[in-house]
Formats: structure tokens, C-alpha cells, sequence
């Protein structure tokens, strides 16, 4: 009951908080502009001050310098995300909260701008993260690894401790008027494949790791030394084709040995992006429809009787789909309104648990009044077992569905608070544990 409660306070607090710091901000910016005299210049736009309440960042556009370094081509970003998280009821284990955090920082070149090499650019991105997920104290354990878990992470951001590393480092070259782009390096396909308007980034929107991506393809672990083609013919559609190191080294190392030794084993994945405008009284209502499919080619023990000769084939094939669609426009001029996503994956192989995947819900931006940017997102997912592996694997084996709830309160533009609650039936897949109840707040800070 404590826990409770003090998640209740935690999550007032937080809402609170953003009312008062919207309302700041909302009073200082209609405030009636001076008329400037009739013989001046027009004056130039307000810099953003450090610290100010209605600044874009923390630092102000990094003190000022934003402009001139994106004059000169260079552009940086820094993020911090904090996570408390706890397992409320059910579940192996309850207790908490957990802390975990995650800082990212992301630099840009245009290369171009720069005048080194027309219409190309390069990116870094590094990130460090530390602290415990809540992820053993969900599901039971599982015969395979004797340790606690759900099928999916209940926080996809809280993996392990990691000192700072690097998650990206490409260059990328367009042709044709930017119709065609070649991106090579080390690459996250996360950021590339199985996009989603409304269901996407763990740091921003769901925190549960199966609405953040799709779980029957690899795109979950695809870091490392790849390539992707990217094909845009008109504006309604758009090709990519991408490979990546299969072998590639646990834990974000990048993969030279494994690349260029040993055996040729690449991931791949072909995708097809179809962009449509429905129109509306508000203006155009904005969809994406991802269709594609995902090839691996590791070569896995198939689920079979124990007793007869271990059999590993390769050469998995997934089919997948990621659609997101505007359904209702509050005005034309930004992006109140509702919205709805849907995923969906099949895989026919015999060598993955779970066959079949999906979810879906309505994102809602600007539902209260006064709070446009205030992000409210429900979804819902489910991964389906296959017959195989419960069948020879573990009879108790079955679904495992998931319900999560979000808030996300811009307390300024550069500091927004997200209480989360979701709840996990059959966790783990396995029938074993019923349920499990996690919530929790999120804080993220764009510096």
C-alpha cells in the first residue's frame, strides 16, 4: 500500500508540475509584442535563454552557438533519460522502485555545408546507461536459462550496465536529387527498418520493449557493421535494403572480427514505406504503411523431439508490417489529434518460440485543453507461442499479452515527465504466473 501510494504521489506531483510549468511558459509567450518604430528593422527572433522555461533545450541552443554551428554544418544533441520502475502486484517478485537512466549524445556533420563531399553527412552517436531493470521480478523462470523474466522488457531502456559506447557511427551519401542514398558503418537498424510515428522510441513514447519494436525480426540486437540503400522514386513511396552482420559480438562491440572472418552469415531485410494524406476539414490527415520482410540466416536447433539427433537449420524468413495513420486533425497548424498505429509479424520457422505478433493502439496529442503538447498513448500487444515449442519444449508454454498506459507531461519543452503503468498477462508465456502489474515514471531532459 506504501508503494502504492507513493507512486501516486510521484505521478501527481509530476502532473502537477506540468501544468504549473506549461502555464509559465504559455503566460510568458502571449505577452503582446512591442510594435517596432516605423523605420527600424524588423527584430529578430528571441534566442533561447539557458534554463529559460519556454527554451527548446536546457542550455539555450547549447549558450547560443546552435545557430552558427548549424551554419557551419555541425549539429549535437544530448539527452538524459531516468527510469523508476517497480513490479506493483504479481509477477515472481514485488518490490522497488528500480532506477535505471540512459544518456545519449548525437552528432552530426553535413558534409556538404562543410564543403568536403556534396550531399553527404555522418553521424556519432554515443550512449552510456546504467542501473536494474524490473525485468526478473515479472516472469517466472524459464527451463533454458533458469532466470526470471517476461518474454518481453517491461523498461526496453534498462539493458545493462554499460560504460560509454558507441551505438552509431555511418556515413551516407545521396544521388540522383537525394532520390537515393547509400548509408554505411556501424548501424542501429532499429532506427531504420519497422518505424513507427507512434510507437517507436522507448525514450519518448511506450516503454515496454514489444511497443518499441517488433519482436520476431532482429531488430531488437541489430547494431553493427551493415549497409542500407535507400530508394524514394516519388513522394508516396519508398524502397529500403539493408544487411548487417549476423555474428556480430554481444554487447555493442563492433564486429571487425566477426564481419570479415569466419563464415559469410548476413542479416537482411527489404521494406516497402507507402505514404498517403487523407484529406480533412483540419488539413491532411498523415499515414505510413510499412510492409517488408526479414531474412536470418544463423542456423538454430529445431524444436523437435529431444530424443531424436539435434537438427539446426538456417535461412529464417519473417514477414512484418508497421503501419501508423492520423485518424482526426484538432487544427491545421500542429499535431494535436488522435492517432493509431498497428504492427504485425509472422514467422513459418521452426526454430523461433513465437509464431505470430501484433499491436496497436490510439496515441492522443493535446487531449487536455492548454496541454498541446501532453502526449496520452495506450497499446496493446501480444506474442503468440508456436505449436512446436510447446509441444516439445514446455507443455505450459502459451501467450503472453501486454497492456501499457502513458502520460507524457511536458513540464517545459526541454524537461518532460511520463507516468507509465502496464500490465502483463501470462508473463513469460508461461502459465506458471498469471499476471504482473509494473508502473513507474519516466523523466527525460533534452540538453
Amino acid at each position: 500500500m506504501q508503494l502504492l501510494l507513493g507512486h501516486q504521489v510521484v505521478w501527481i506531483t509530476a502532473l502537477v508540475l506540468g501544468l504549473v510549468g506549461h502555464g509559465l511558459a504559455s503566460d510568458s509567450a502571449t505577452q503582446p509584442a512591442e510594435e517596432p518604430a516605423a523605420t527600424t528593422q524588423p527584430a529578430a527572433p528571441p534566442r533561447d535563454q539557458p534554463f529559460g522555461l519556454s527554451a527548446k533545450t536546457l542550455s539555450g541552443d547549447w549558450f547560443g552557438l546552435g545557430p552558427q554551428m548549424r551554419d557551419l554544418g555541425i549539429g549535437a544533441s544530448f539527452f538524459w533519460n531516468s527510469h523508476f520502475m517497480s513490479n506493483l502486484a504479481g509477477g515472481n517478485n514485488t518490490g522497488g522502485p528500480k532506477h535505471s537512466a540512459t544518456y545519449d549524445a548525437i552528432i552530426s556533420f553535413d558534409l556538404g555545408k562543410m564543403g568536403l563531399i556534396p550531399d553527404a553527412d555522418v553521424l556519432v552517436h554515443a550512449r552510456q546507461q546504467w542501473g536494474r531493470s524490473i525485468n526478473p521480478w515479472i516472469g517466472p523462470p524459464t527451463k533454458a536459462t533458469r532466470t526470471h523474466s517476461s518474454a518481453q522488457q517491461v523498461n526496453d531502456d534498462a539493458d545493462y550496465d554499460l560504460t560509454l559506447y558507441v551505438d552509431q557511427l555511418w556515413y551516407r551519401q545521396h544521388f540522383l536529387d537525394r532520390k537515393i542514398a547509400l548509408q554505411v558503418g556501424y548501424l542501429d537498424y532499429q532506427t531504420i527498418v519497422d518505424k513507427n510515428v507512434f510507437a517507436n522510441s522507448e525514450d519518448r513514447q511506450f516503454m515496454n520493449e514489444a511497443l518499441d519494436n517488433n519482436p520476431l525480426f532482429p531488430t531488437a540486437s541489430a547494431t553493427g557493421l551493415g549497409a542500407a540503400l535507400y530508394v524514394k522514386p516519388c513522394d508516396w513511396y519508398e524502397l529500403i535494403v539493408g544487411t548487417l552482420d549476423a555474428e556480430r559480438l554481444p554487447l555493442y562491440k563492433p564486429g571487425f572480427s566477426t564481419t570479415f572472418h569466419d563464415h559469410a552469415y548476413f542479416l537482411a531485410w527489404i521494406e516497402n514505406i507507402f505514404k498517403v494524406q487523407i484529406p480533412s476539414p483540419r488539413g491532411p490527415l498523415a499515414g505510413n504503411y510499412r510492409v517488408g520482410t526479414s531474412y536470418d540466416p544463423l542456423p538454430r536447433v529445431r524444436f523437435g523431439d529431444p530424443g531424436m539427433p539435434t537438427d539446426r537449420d538456417g535461412d529464417n524468413w519473417t514477414f512484418y508490417m508497421s503501419h501508423d495513420q492520423m485518424l482526426y486533425r484538432e487544427n491545421d497548424k500542429d499535431s494535436q489529434g488522435l492517432g493509431m498505429f498497428f504492427r504485425y509479424a509472422y514467422s513459418p520457422s521452426a526454430m523461433y518460440r513465437y509464431k505470430q505478433f501484433w499491436s496497436m493502439g490510439p496515441v492522443y496529442t493535446g487531449l487536455i485543453p492548454t496541454r498541446d503538447r501532453d502526449v496520452l498513448g495506450f497499446g496493446f500487444a501480444q506474442l503468440a507461442d508456436s505449436g512446436a515449442y510447446r509441444r516439445w519444449r514446455d507443455s505450459n508454454s502459451g501467450n503472453e499479452t501486454i497492456y501499457e498506459l502513458y502520460y507524457a507531461a511536458e513540464v517545459t519543452p526541454w524537461l518532460v515527465v511520463t507516468p507509465d503503468i502496464q500490465y502483463i498477462d501470462n508473463p513469460g508465456g508461461n502459465d506458471s504466473i498469471s499476471h504482473a502489474i509494473a508502473g513507474g515514471v519516466k523523466i527525460r531532459v533534452t540538453f
